[in-house]
């Protein structure tokens, strides 16, 4: 299995698979990468990333765009900024600071500069948005509690999150681009508790009219979808127009996958996604596009034997347990050293190219995007002593067949 895998090549698995008879089906979806934009210093450089992706042959790229916010102690969002560097005269340092017109600005620059660079490179342009804890409080995003309309510290996340991106998108790209926005990612508790106002943003952007193409979405982590929404006091009537509203459900895919991984392994964890809101009382369509904004393998992992976490993996199949746990810079241990976990980390990317290039009639999934950072980048972009030839390979030749067909 070991020789197999490590010898494995796309051109190769179309010949295997026609002697055991599975049919195949027409290519659906390129893996793309994603381009980090979670600090100021990331966004100053961000262009120079997306260059890199373009040379790779890319066709799409997505901007993950993270600001700060401060929670207090119930995890309700107090205030929505920027960490920067301190622009007081004489104090040195990085600040946190919140919404305001100065920000506002600053970020609208390093947005306009990335979606420029995309336009140049002729790569349609998706954007997955996202709230770090920022302070004393720390929690995941997935619990903050806050209405997107509602204003925070002065400023509402529609106004200090959302509109200075689609401003910069307007004032830069083409009117026809094509452009996703997924309007928040892993912030299950604010869309189940507040579904009316992210129904009410979805239709403020649409009827803006001036990107042609735009699409919107929301999306999820691969569980706990709700967060700690109490499902009791959700409404599932609302919560069914907003997927509707929706036009495309994304989900940062990072379940657990088989040993070897299998492209089943991807269908099972749709199957999972969905069977949530199935039995939250809010089912999604099963025609509506899914978008993998977050998929990879990072390589650490979750022990059978205390079930604690463990960056790099005691076992490749601890990693194969936890995609979403790794090394988020190039200053920590690569897991990607041992031969294991490298062979690991080969056969779910091939796993993952199988899967995308055949078509489904339920939940199809219509763009996938690799976590393209730290240990979970095989590229490249960020970090390039993460970066494993035969994955780049890989993912080139899958997105080539794809693109030649035109899908």
């Amino acid at each position: 299995m070991i020789d197999f895998l490590m010898n494995l090549r796309f051109p190769a698995i179309l010949p295997m698979l026609l002697a055991t008879g599975i049919p195949l089906l027409a290519a659906a979806t390129t893996l793309d990468p994603m381009v980090p934009l979670f600090h100021k210093w990331q966004m100053k450089d961000a262009a120079l990333v997306v260059d890199r992706a373009a040379a790779q042959g890319h066709q799409h790229v997505q901007f993950c765009i993270a600001l700060q916010a401060r929670l207090d102690p119930e995890h309700r969002v107090k205030a929505i900024g920027l960490y920067r560097e301190n622009r007081e005269p004489g104090n040195a340092g990085n600040a946190f600071y919140p919404s305001d017109p100065a920000v506002t600005r600053e970020l609208k620059s390093y947005y306009a500069a990335c979606f420029a660079r995309a336009v140049e490179k002729k790569l349609a342009i998706c954007i997955l948005l996202h709230l770090n804890a920022h302070g004393e409080i720390q929690e995941w995003r997935n619990h903050f509690d806050f209405d997107p309309l509602q204003p925070l510290s002065g400023a509402s996340y529609e106004e200090s999150v959302l509109l200075p991106i689609v401003e910069s998108l307007e004032s830069t790209v083409p009117a026809d681009w094509p452009v996703e926005l997924s309007l928040q990612g892993e912030m299950g508790t604010t869309v189940f508790k507040y579904p009316e106002s992210w129904r009410t943003m979805i239709e403020r952007l649409r009827s803006r009219g001036k990107l042609t193409k735009a699409r919107f979405g929301l999306s999820f982590n691969y569980q706990g979808v709700a967060g700690r929404a109490n499902p009791a006091g959700t409404d599932p009537t609302a919560l069914k127009k907003l997927w509707d509203a929706c036009d495309f459900i994304g989900v940062s895919m990072y379940q657990r996958v088989s040993m070897p991984p299998r492209t089943e392994d991807f269908d099972l964890a749709v199957g999972l996604f969905a069977g949530e809101f199935h039995g939250l009382g809010c089912p999604l369509p099963s025609a509506k596009p899914l978008h993998f904004v977050e998929v990879g393998l990072g390589g650490g992992g979750l022990s059978d034997a205390d079930w604690k976490s463990y960056i790099p993996a005691n076992t490749a199949a601890d990693a194969a347990r936890a995609p979403y746990l790794g090394s988020a810079s190039a200053s920590e241990v690569n897991p990607w050293s041992d031969p294991a976990l490298k062979l690991l980390r080969i056969g779910y990317h091939h796993a993952l190219c199988l899967y995308l290039a055949d078509t489904r009639q339920r939940h199809p999934v219509e763009r996938a995007f690799l976590w393209s950072f730290g240990s979970w980048d095989p590229q490249g972009l960020g970090e390039p002593r993460f970066a494993d030839a035969d994955i780049i390979r890989s993912i080139t030749e899958h997105n080539r067949r794809i693109q030649k067909t035109g899908s």
